[in-house]
């Protein structure tokens, strides 16, 4: 798909419909894929989608398919602005605001339906983007008035709704979170402990299971209610085998308080005789790890052969953030699978890598959820169970030791002197030969540096690697590390070395005007500055 550069209207209403087509094919074309992406590098593309979104909604006979593409457009286009927030992105904090402003503008306004606020709203939430106050209430109030205009629903009314659902989404409970937990974000504590108490106590066992994802909800009150709801599930027979192993777990990911509780619960399972699950044959066909990007995010993926079918599943983590997205896909044919990876393989860097090396980024990134008290997602507990059977408990690697065990056993003249002068050689070439570290550069919204550009660009280079890398020298060192630890099983090359002594010196005293690779870091800052 074309890239937006000035944003017409015309050219995204095009784009738009290229979308509606690609959505209406059930197609995950690479230009749907990157739709987003090309929309957050330039905010004004974003408020024109949004423009259009309020345009076609308002006429007599809006186009059902162009507004799901438009919708859609906007999700993805949080979805990335969301990772250029957390990379310190000034415009992307701006866009956020004028979004959420717009949006607010347009439903006081009577210009955007109750249902449509709904759905942006959800994909604020799955983009993990703030609602703010007044859009969060706003979209409060509409749930309200929704609800306060519907008929009231008896017990078995509520059974059937809770039925039909699960039936929608195949009865996959982590499917039924996902969506459930979007909708609910918006209401306030209290109101979300007492919605996923009515899922702990229904009658549809895949509701009761998708329960579990509120004990990775992002406020303890409804954890610890959540959790005392299952301990009574628990007591009358209402946990099954799986969900009781899930518990386990995911029982080191939340507070010692919630630990306590959960353990009543599986011990009630225990001591109603509840047997261990039985679990399909599963073979690990491929993992593939990427490197990290300049924001600090790095992905695995995993073919699974089940029976004559193949699943896909995928990891998320970002340093300094936590695990952020995990899930995986079922029913993949071949040749959808072979599709997937060369798609991946085009648009990332990627190695050879191992459930093992999946289980210690997991163990890494979970330390990091717990110290910002943001909870993973549900979904890794699905990634789990497909790649890594057992309980992967938070445990941070700091880049030291980590560079310690990754050139653990290599040869000592592999880590000579004249080694490491060649492989800091080699690192002025890596820009070259991988793709990830086009994405290595410092935000430089504001720094006086670069972004005034004085002096000549030598002199602006000089000057973004003095006080723009150099604080950040430990920040490199880790994603150049976490980078070796990626490419720690592949059979050809010796890119983890090289990669690992590289990230030690850049740990170490040695000047960084001696480490090509951080040179190139700094003249990356600068030409992303220029624009």
């Amino acid at each position: 798909m074309p890239a937006t550069a000035n944003a017409p209207r015309a050219r995204i209403l095009q784009l738009a419909k290229l979308v509606a087509a690609d959505l209406r094919r059930g197609q995950m074309t690479a230009g749907l894929q990157t739709v987003g992406l090309a929309l957050s590098d330039n905010p004004v593309a974003v408020i024109v989608v949004l423009d259009l979104l309020i345009k076609e909604v308002g006429k007599k006979r809006p186009n059902d398919a162009l507004c799901e593409a438009l919708l859609f457009m906007i999700g993805q286009a949080l979805d990335e602005t969301r990772m250029a927030v957390e990379g310190g992105s000034e415009p992307a904090k701006n866009l956020v605001k004028e979004v959420r402003q717009k949006l607010v503008t347009a439903a006081e306004s009577g210009l955007l339906p109750p249902e449509v606020m709904m759905v942006v709203g959800q994909q604020f939430t799955a983009a993990k983007l703030d609602l703010g106050d007044e859009l969060r209430a706003l979209i409060l109030a509409l749930s309200e008035q929704a609800a306060s205009h519907g008929p009231s629903l008896s017990p078995d009314d509520i059974t059937t709704h809770y039925a039909a659902m699960a039936e929608a989404f195949g009865h996959d409970p982590f499917l039924i979170h996902g969506q459930l937990s979007e909708q609910l974000a918006a209401f306030p504590a209290d109101q979300r402990s007492v919605i996923a108490g009515s899922f702990v106590a229904s009658e549809v066992a895949s509701m009761r299971e998708a329960a579990l994802g509120w004990l990775l909800d992002p406020n303890p009150s409804v954890v610890e209610q959540v959790a005392r709801n299952l301990v009574v599930a628990a007591q009358h027979g209402g946990i099954s085998a799986a969900s009781a192993e899930r518990l386990v777990m995911m029982r080191p990911w939340l507070t010692e308080a919630a630990q306590a509780t959960l353990d009543s619960a599986v011990r009630a399972c225990r001591q109603r005789g509840l047997q261990s699950a039985i679990k399909p044959a599963v073979q690990i066909s491929a993992v593939i790890a990427s490197g990290c990007d300049g924001a600090g995010a790095q992905s695995v993926f995993v073919i699974l052969k089940r029976g004559r079918k193949l699943a896909l599943a995928s990891l998320l983590v970002k340093h300094g953030f936590g695990v952020r997205d995990a899930w995986v896909r079922e029913d993949l044919s071949r040749r959808e699978s072979d599709q997937f990876l060369a798609e991946v393989g085009r648009q990332l860097d990627t190695f050879d890598a191992s459930p093992e090396i999946a289980q210690s980024l997991i163990a890494h990134h979970l330390a990091t959820n717990i110290d910002r008290q943001e909870p993973p997602p549900f979904g890794l507990v699905q990634f789990l169970e497909a790649v890594s059977p057992g309980q992967v408990r938070p445990e941070r690697m700091g880049t030291e030791l980590l560079i310690e065990q990754l050139l653990d056993g290599v040869p000592s003249e592999r880590q000579s002197p004249k080694a490491i002068a060649a492989a800091l050689a080699d690192s002025k070439l890596w820009p070259r030969e991988y793709a990830f570290l086009q994405s290595w550069f410092e935000p430089s919204d504001t720094p006086p540096a670069t972004a005034r550009k004085e002096g000549t660009k030598k002199q602006r280079e000089e000057a973004a690697l003095r006080d723009l890398i150099s604080p950040q020298r430990g920040r490199w060192a880790e994603l150049l590390a976490w980078t070796a630890k990626a490419a720690q099983d592949e059979v050809e090359g010796e890119e983890r070395i090289d990669f690992a002594l590289v990230a030690r010196e850049l740990l170490g005293n040695r000047p960084l005007a001696e480490i090509p690779l951080a040179v190139w870091i700094a003249k990356n800052t600068v030409a992303a500055s220029a624009g």
